[in-house]
């Protein structure tokens, strides 16, 4: 520390904390290179103290000697008085007392300082020169560090003396805008550090006021979530946000909330009628329910490789499509179908309904028949046995046809208007003309053979001719002639009945018929066949009845 009344004018003051000891270690002192000055001479100061408290002659008791005169004035008198002392108890002459008498070289025990190896005693004379010898090193020491302190006093001076340093602020460019700074300049540090801090447009102070604090931000990525509540309830939701880490937390909450509603049943990912939904590995998807053609109910004697006819449902709608050929009772061997292969049915000759088991049909003698003995139709991988449809839904009058052979080289074909229905419950039923001219509020049988579809309607006699209404004569649809004419030429047994047969000139072909048929008759159908490609049925929309299909 600088003396306070040390005049050091020009220099400046500068602090010996500052200075270190570039010296050697110095172990006796506990003295270290790199120690500062004020260390240094602390160290130094105390050591000299030490050894000048230990050399101060008043420290020492002599009362015991009963000195009459003068005692030590100093530390050396004191030593040489201690040695004249020995010397005495000893009977030996004192050189300072009695210059003619010599002390004889006695062996007298060492300070353990002055232990050399394991040698413990020396000669008197040896012990006393060495204990001098020593005490002048000290002294010499001390005078050395006196002059050392001296120095770093002055150097200590010097450094206490000399201005503070000035130390340069640093500069960046910057790559873009701050505040007021341009991106591409270089500025100040500080500036920078301010502008980074402080600036109203984009700081760090700005921005946290607005995005929230970092801690608030990691918060608000990992939110815990809380399931099946309304969001509003949450506590860490915010009603009106005003930093963007109070958004991103409200937007966790609601994308939990919807989470929690989708995985815990609460949004429901039930099936409805018409949508197959599923939510599988964090995937929702929605398909059409979609069960695929289904073969009906009731058409077991439909032969190998012959497609039956078939539904699909899809939703609520319940589509029909493929070939219905009405089973026909097998005339060689009756109460037994004749399995339908396709063209089997062309050279049976009959055309009786078969009512039996295995496909057989249900004859309403009002005019219909129901397919599968008036059983539904509809298979259970469609509709469940207790579901039905909402209403009866029907194609229209269709034309039924039926091919033939004639013999073993010509063939011809039957025909008959035919209502196609699917009652609501599930039944597939075929009417005839008869079900049409019998009216449901007149049932008197005297109607049939009324109606004007009866012109397309086979009603063949076994035996008969077969017309050819495309020859050159037959003027069934004109005729050549004006006024009433007659038919011409008609075959035995039949006789012309002029009024009926007005302008109806056909020719016949030179074959008959192999059997006979009403196709206008319910029990006469047998073979008929019609297609439902079209026929579409409906289920309540509200039924709970779901179907889909499952893909192989």
């Amino acid at each position: 520390m600088k003396p306070l009344n040390l005049d050091n004018r020009p220099c400046s003051p500068i602090s010996s904390n500052c200075v270190i000891w570039q010296g050697p270690d110095i172990p006796c002192i506990n003295l270290c290179t790199g120690d500062t000055v004020s260390d240094v001479v602390f160290k130094l100061a105390t050591e000299l103290c030490t050894i000048m408290d230990t050399l101060k002659i008043t420290n020492y008791d002599l009362s015991c000697f009963n000195l009459a005169a003068c005692p030590p004035q100093d530390f050396q008198e004191l030593i040489q008085f201690l040695i004249n002392k020995i010397c005495e108890l000893e009977g030996l002459p004192t050189t300072r007392d009695n210059p003619t008498s010599t002390c004889p070289d006695c062996v007298v025990n060492v300070a353990s300082c002055f232990v050399v190896g394991t040698q413990t005693t020396m000669q008197l004379v040896d012990y006393v020169l060495m204990i001098g010898q020593k005490v002048c090193a000290l002294v010499n020491e001390i005078i050395d560090l006196q002059n050392q302190i001296n120095n770093l006093d002055i150097r200590v001076t010097v450094l206490e003396s000399a201005p503070p340093p000035v130390t340069p602020t640093p500069t960046i460019i910057i790559n873009c805008n701050i505040g007021t700074l341009v991106s591409g300049n270089s500025y100040p540090i500080d500036q920078v550090l301010n502008q980074l801090i402080n600036s109203v447009s984009n700081g760090y102070c700005s921005l946290i006021s607005v995005l929230g604090t970092p801690a608030e931000i990691g918060n608000s990525l990992v939110p815990a979530c809380a399931f099946g509540t309304d969001v509003t309830t949450d506590p860490n939701w915010t009603p009106v946000p005003t930093t963007l880490a109070e958004s991103i937390t409200n937007a966790w909450i609601v994308i939990c909330d919807l989470y929690s509603i989708i995985t815990s049943g609460l949004f429901s990912t039930a099936d409805t009628n018409s949508i197959n939904l599923d939510f599988t590995a964090g995937v929702l998807t929605a398909n059409i329910q979609d069960t695929g053609w289904q073969d009906l109910e009731g058409f077991d004697y439909y032969g190998p490789g012959v497609n039956k006819p078939q539904c699909r449902r899809m939703g609520n709608q319940i589509h029909f499509r493929g070939q219905v050929v009405v089973p026909l009772d097998n005339p060689l061997s009756p109460g037994s179908v004749v399995t339908y292969t396709g063209s089997s049915y062309n050279s049976v000759v009959g055309c009786q309904v078969y009512t039996g088991a295995g496909g057989g049909c249900s004859i309403n003698p009002a005019g219909s028949i129901t397919f599968n003995l008036a059983n539904t139709v509809i298979p259970t991988t469609i509709l469940d046995a207790a579901t039905a449809f909402d209403n009866a839904y029907s194609m229209g009058y269709v034309i039924g046809t039926r091919p033939i052979d004639l013999d073993a080289t010509y063939g011809t074909g039957l025909t008959a208007p035919l209502n196609v229905i699917i009652t609501n419950d599930k039944k597939l039923v075929i009417g005839v003309l008869k079900d049409l001219e019998i009216t449901n509020t007149r049932g008197n049988a005297g109607n049939l053979g009324s109606s004007h579809l009866r012109y397309i309607t086979s009603n063949i006699t076994s035996g008969e001719y077969v017309p050819n209404f495309i020859n050159a004569a037959s003027t069934i649809h004109s005729s050549p002639n004006t006024g009433l004419t007659n038919t011409t030429a008609l075959p035995a047994p039949l006789a012309p009945d002029t009024q009926y047969l007005n302008n109806l000139n056909t020719n016949y072909n030179t074959f008959t018929y192999p059997f006979s048929c009403d196709a206008g008759n319910e029990n006469q159908i047998g073979g008929f066949s019609i297609r439902l490609d079209g026929l579409i049925a409906y289920v309540d929309p509200c039924t709970t009845d779901i179907k889909n299909y499952s893909c192989p």
